[in-house]
């Protein structure tokens, strides 16, 4: 059973405001982790991300581990999943964007996904990256939020509606749709699972909610939509073709973005014009399945616990404190999880 410390109010839409809106009953202190005989949270001297916009207490892999420790495959506990505001062209990241653009005068599109380099102690995650492409009009401002050794340097991985969920799937075809997996069906409408779908038509195929749809509802977000918006903005091709990146390079977060993930580094660049970015010279060869994926923007979706929201993956050092993981979601895509402590008496 879901033990809520704090109810977390989606996304709102409207330009100039925050993009979420907590109501703390937890607080910086932990105190909802102060659960047994140790009470070793009066200080949260033992608490990795003290701090940490608040959420609900989902019950770990075992009697003690919850938080950021709650795991991202069936088990006993809950599981922790992927937010699906965090989509392309979600109505929260759109929001974002215009905030964005009245405070900077840049007109980017936000997005999060997988990149990984071996140059940055931790493989590219929290790293922001400005990336221009062939095919979409403006620029993409993008986050890392996940690594991977198949996804470095010139390729990055971005989350759209149902573009793939790749090995590890929790999206669909789970044994209990909201609880072991996000949506309700079968994965026969969901394409290739390294893509998706191939074209703009198949998006009308999926369900629009998640099993708990009542969240994405509010938020006015939908999965057919957010799928034929990637297609209409041109992140993705037709017959699943993706984009050739032409430039990319690190640049600072945008706090909108940031606001989105809870990720944030302490050794960010200055300014969101990336100084040496790296520039392509010859087109993505790549559909899906197949090929190499050198200068590609290619594209997932799997629902699943990101690698940056295990402590693991992150260190002190290279995040701002509050901001050290980040904070994933419940089943139903949009209720975010509480990720100060690891477990129960903070000793995670």
């Amino acid at each position: 059973m879901m033990r809520q410390t704090a109810i977390v109010v989606v996304p709102t839409l409207i330009a100039g405001q925050d993009l979420f809106l907590s109501h703390h009953v937890s607080d910086s202190a932990c105190a909802a982790y102060a659960q047994g005989q140790w009470n070793q949270c009066d200080t949260c001297s033992s608490c990795y991300n003290v701090g940490a916009r608040p959420g609900v207490i989902c019950q770990g892999g075992n009697t003690a581990a919850t938080g950021y420790l709650c795991p991202p495959e069936p088990g006993v506990g809950d599981m922790a999943f992927a937010c699906m505001d965090w989509t392309f062209g979600s109505t929260a990241m759109q929001a974002a964007e215009l905030q964005f653009h009245n405070s900077s005068g840049y007109r980017v599109r936000f997005g999060v996904g997988t990149f990984g380099t071996a140059d940055d102690p931790l493989k590219g995650i929290g790293n922001c990256y400005r990336i221009s492409t062939n095919t979409t009009d403006v620029d993409l401002i993008v986050q890392s939020i996940n690594t991977g050794s198949d996804v470095a340097g010139d390729q990055f991985d971005l989350q759209v509606g149902v573009g793939g969920a790749g090995a590890y799937d929790v999206c669909v075809g789970g044994g209990s749709p909201g609880a072991t997996s996000m949506f309700p069906g079968s994965k026969d409408v969901w394409g290739w699972t390294y893509g998706g779908v191939a074209n703009r038509a198949d998006c009308a195929n999926l369900p629009k909610f998640p099993e708990k749809g009542d969240p994405m509802q509010t938020a006015g977000d939908d999965l057919v939509s957010l799928c034929e918006y990637s297609f209409d903005q041109g992140v993705r091709l037709e017959g699943g073709w993706n984009p050739t990146i032409k430039s990319i390079g690190r640049v600072q977060c945008p706090e909108e973005l940031v606001q989105m993930t809870q990720i944030q580094r302490s050794d960010d660049p200055s300014g969101f014009v990336p100084e040496s970015p790296l520039i392509g010279d010859h087109m993505c060869q790549s559909n899906i399945p197949g090929m190499t994926n050198e200068w590609c923007l290619t594209r997932m979706m799997d629902c699943r616990k990101v690698s940056g929201a295990w402590r693991r993956n992150t260190n002190e050092e290279l995040t701002v404190a509050g901001r050290r993981l980040v904070q994933t979601c419940t089943a139903d895509g949009y209720t975010r999880i509480d990720n100060q402590c690891g477990c129960f008496d903070c000793y995670c």
